[in-house]
């Protein structure tokens, strides 16, 4: 074991001096913010939220700042997307010996598999997330000295939705992505990086003002999937208290007990601006 440990961190480091992921870096990093960009600017659009600068909470905008909510997250995908090409460019070059088995045919292993596998990906990422998130990053000394940053968006935005540091992000935006690689099945490489995305977009919802609840939908997708009302609530706590850690399903919440389907305090001056908002546009 402790051999086959030793083997996957010389190929990590061989990897760093490989021609084909630094060309993989420079090309991903540009595309990575853009995506970023792009999704944070269509949820802010769709829903957006008027914060003050005050204590602890950084601006959502400045030129100077780094900790703003747009500059935070950019340093979190600068930092987090060699992390992740490392991974990828490993798989390539090494194969099963890497422990993961991402293919490139999308029907490689079968059209049943090719669909079963997107759900599956994203019950072991989420799973992953949320045991990382409440053992590690809310732990006493993690959450100061890491995942305290991102608490500090609060309330939080669009624009906030992966603003995690260069140490944080490894937590929370590498291992959720890269742990359900190496369970020993095979997922699609296009997939993953699909379903990624996605769930860029998705953490920008989940950071925003949007008030319409799954429920709504239908009640099967209120039961099993978690609201933005769901993550702006985990926003409301810091290290203690903290509730709603899974970011994708309420299954995870609610089976050990950490589930609050409360609302935030600012949720009703939300509901107050949308307000006015349609009262101005109606005048």
């Amino acid at each position: 074991m402790i051999e086959d440990l030793q083997d996957q961190l010389v190929q990590k480091l061989d990897l760093l001096h490989d021609e084909e992921y630094r060309f993989r870096c420079v090309m991903s990093l540009p595309i990575a913010c853009l995506v970023y960009l792009a999704c944070a600017s269509a949820a802010n659009a769709l829903f957006p939220r008027t914060v003050i600068e005050r204590g602890a909470r950084p601006p959502v905008y400045s030129w100077w700042r780094f900790d703003t909510d747009i500059n935070w997250s950019l340093v979190g995908v600068l930092a987090g997307t060699p992390m992740i090409q490392l991974f990828h460019r490993g798989c390539d070059k090494y194969g099963t010996a890497s422990g993961m088995r991402l293919y490139k045919d999308p029907l490689e292993h079968g059209l049943a598999w090719a669909i079963l596998q997107l759900p599956i990906y994203l019950i072991l990422w989420d799973l992953t997330f949320y045991l990382i998130h409440r053992f590690v990053l809310h732990g006493k000394w993690t959450y100061r000295y890491l995942h305290s940053s991102h608490h500090a968006y609060c309330p939080p935005t669009a624009w906030s939705g992966i603003a995690v540091g260069p140490l944080d992000v490894a937590f929370e935006g590498i291992l959720p992505y890269t742990l359900p690689l190496f369970c020993g099945l095979p997922f699609h490489e296009g997939t993953v990086y699909a379903v990624n995305a996605l769930l860029t977009f998705h953490a920008c919802v989940l950071h925003s003002s949007c008030h319409r609840d799954y429920a709504e939908l239908h009640p099967l997708l209120g039961w099993l999937l978690i609201s933005p009302i769901g993550h702006n609530m985990h926003h409301n706590y810091g290290e203690r208290n903290a509730c709603n850690f899974a970011p994708i399903f309420k299954i995870f919440d609610r089976a050990f007990g950490t589930l609050n389907q409360g609302e935030p305090f600012w949720w009703e001056s939300d509901r107050k601006a949308a307000k006015l908002k349609a009262a101005t546009k109606a005048g």
